[in-house]
């Protein structure tokens, strides 16, 4: 079984060889699937992720979906935790955070995880299990662990499902994967 930083070397490297195009199309057909889910679709509160180059691509979807569901993005804090905050618009209450990736702005309302709906998380590698393979600081997994029994699905694209992610017990399974 490969090791972690192997395994997300190597996929992180594949996926930046997809074309932007189809990234696109692909980040489009996931978030509509995500869409037809009967969780998502009564989920009132749910926590979600700004997508980074080159997971699925998500800020078209937030903008659409805003209007409809309470939103809550991640925002990194002290000792590589997350906290989810709500987002009402993507200009006002987004800036740069950690690691370039845009985050809610302080002044957003705080949830905890257990408070969610469900759950949408991002990963370099998924398998058919739920394994998860991040970028590898632990952030989602201690948000998760925090979420309890709430309802947790990562987005991937199809290039992105191994065989077996490499686990340890610190690290926490998603419910459910969709992929294009």
């Amino acid at each position: 079984m490969p090791d972690k930083t192997f395994l997300r070397k190597a996929l992180l490297g594949k996926m930046k060889n997809v074309p932007l195009l189809s990234r696109h199309m692909k980040s489009r057909r996931i978030l509509r699937k995500l869409s037809q889910e009967p969780v998502f679709r009564k989920a009132e509160h749910v926590a979600f992720y700004y997508g980074i180059a080159p997971e699925v691509e998500t800020k078209p979807y937030l903008k659409k979906i805003l209007k409809d569901k309470r939103i809550y993005l991640p925002r990194v804090g002290p000792r590589k935790s997350l906290t989810l905050r709500r987002v009402r618009s993507l200009s006002r209450d987004l800036k740069k955070g950690a690691y370039n990736i845009m985050e809610p702005k302080v002044f957003c309302e705080k949830r905890a995880a257990n408070q969610m709906d469900l759950i949408i998380v991002p990963g370099v590698a998924f398998d058919k299990r739920g394994g998860r393979l991040g970028r590898g600081g632990g952030y989602y997994d201690r948000l998760l662990r925090k979420a309890g029994k709430v309802i947790k699905v990562g987005l991937c694209f199809r290039e992105q499902l191994v065989k077996k992610v490499p686990m340890q017990a610190h690290d926490m399974r998603v419910d459910k994967v969709i992929t294009d």
